[in-house]
């Protein structure tokens, strides 16, 4: 983080109209001076310390900012600014940018790009949005097969400024379809006169232009790769997807899992610059689909009211049995659907889900059950039969909100739905409602109608 002093210096120099001096304050990486500008409170002053970076700097600047302050600026800088940093920046950081403006200015923004760019920009627009193709950069390195490695080499060389990454290169056949793959320290220890063939690695990891974001991610951690190529259907290379890129996507996935988790529809801003009304209504949709949901809790006690007036006791351990069913239920989802998310889990594999949540509730609910049973014992003076009736209640209903709570999860992944949404509250109000129905229904089957 930066000093708080030196934002408060800089802000004094932009009032003092000392701008020299500003310049000779700003840090000398690109991402400290990005922290810097998003740090200053009026945009007007954001403004002026961007324009105050040296331009050959400014493009890799703007990319650390984020989406909303890139938004920002444009609207300040005139057309050619706005042209020179649009034509430098990044294929995958410049569709992310597109992607959160308005489709009548990202079609202005396009006509200002060069005829490559625009091309690049328009085929990447064209992936669906949580597709690898959304993050592709065609900058990576070509080489061909029947290329010399003292070829190759002086190939690097004179492209080497333009890549996003040199030390992997990518080998094409005639056709550009991807055959192979060669690092740079195997050019570098080879003989100059080896063939680019003998020397590549020909089982190459890749995906398509269509692969969902998050499997791509998952393959990344899977292999270890930096760096991924991106292919069409038949092969050719299409470019490349780097694990920096990614490591946006999953917090984005993972701020959303969480959200779903918490009951709460997704926030799209940061919680501080998200509009009051829009938090009220993400935050309440929810709770209003679970209060409707948990009513049937009162239509199910309304049915058992007999036993309940001849039973008081009854009422008074209901609150422990739906916490403990509901903790219970969140254990089991929480549990599959990062088994979910990771790959250690799949649809294949409900049965065996089910059958291992079935002994661990089971087990757990006996547990659990004895636990209730002493606990009702000492409480309500002896009373067997009670102890009994709220103990069993309790083990079942935990073994049913484990078997729930693991197989819900893996039935919205079958039918193409997200997980994370069977978990949390959701699983909780089933439990719930659950829970106080084999609460009463064992309590008449053991205490008499």
């Amino acid at each position: 983080m930066l000093e708080h002093t030196l934002i408060k210096r800089i802000e004094l120099l932009i009032e003092e109209k000392k701008y020299a001096q500003i310049k000779s304050l700003l840090p000398l990486h690109s991402e400290d001076i990005a922290e810097l500008i998003s740090q200053l409170s009026a945009y007007a002053h954001k403004t002026l310390v961007f324009r105050l970076i040296p331009y050959s700097q400014a493009v890799e600047v703007f990319e650390y900012l984020s989406t909303e302050e890139e938004e920002e600026l444009l609207k300040t800088l005139n057309s050619q600014e706005i042209r020179d940093i649009l034509n430098e920046m990044s294929p995958d950081d410049r569709t992310e940018l597109f992607d959160e403006m308005p489709a009548e200015v990202v079609k202005r923004f396009i006509n200002l790009l060069s005829p490559q760019e625009r091309k690049i920009a328009l085929e990447i627009l064209n992936y669906p949005a949580e597709s690898v193709g959304r993050l592709i950069t065609p900058d990576f390195v070509q080489l061909y097969e029947n290329m010399t490695v003292e070829e190759a080499i002086v190939h690097i060389r004179s492209v080497s400024i333009q890549k996003e990454t040199i030390y992997r290169c990518y080998v094409l056949d005639d056709n550009k379809r991807l055959i192979g793959i060669v690092s740079l320290k195997s050019l570098v220890l080879s003989q100059p006169v080896t063939k680019i063939k003998d020397v590549m690695i020909k089982d190459v990891i890749k995906v398509t232009a269509f692969t969902d974001r998050e499997e791509a991610a998952n393959i990344f951690k899977r292999y270890d790769r930096m760096v991924l190529p991106v292919v069409d259907n038949n092969d050719k290379l299409l470019g490349i997807v780097t694990f920096d890129d990614l490591v946006d996507v999953l917090e984005e996935e993972a701020t959303e899992d969480f959200e779903k988790i918490a009951a709460v529809l997704p926030v799209e801003k940061p919680y501080l610059e998200a509009n009051l009304f829009e938090l009220i209504w993400k935050r309440s949709f929810w709770l209003i689909v679970l209060v409707v949901l948990e009513s049937a809790s009162s239509i199910v006690m309304k049915n058992y009211g007999d036993i309940i007036q001849r039973w008081v006791a009854l009422s008074f351990f209901l609150p422990v049995l739906i916490a403990t069913g509901g903790n219970a239920g969140m254990q089991s989802a929480m549990i599959v659907v990062r088994g979910l998310t990771t790959g250690d889990i799949g649809v294949k594999d409900f049965f065996k889900v089910v059958l291992r949540e079935s002994l661990l509730g089971l087990s757990i609910g006996l547990i659990l059950a004895v636990v209730g049973l002493i606990r009702v014992y000492f409480q309500e003076s002896s009373q067997w039969m009670l102890s009994v009736s709220v103990g069993v209640a309790m083990g079942v209903t935990v073994m049913f909100a484990a078997v729930t709570g693991a197989a819900l999860p893996i039935i919205f992944r079958k039918l193409r739905l997200d997980p994370a949404l069977m978990s949390g509250p959701l699983i909780t109000t089933i439990v719930d409602v659950m829970g106080v129905f084999l609460y009463f229904k064992i309590a008449m089957l053991m205490l008499g109608n």
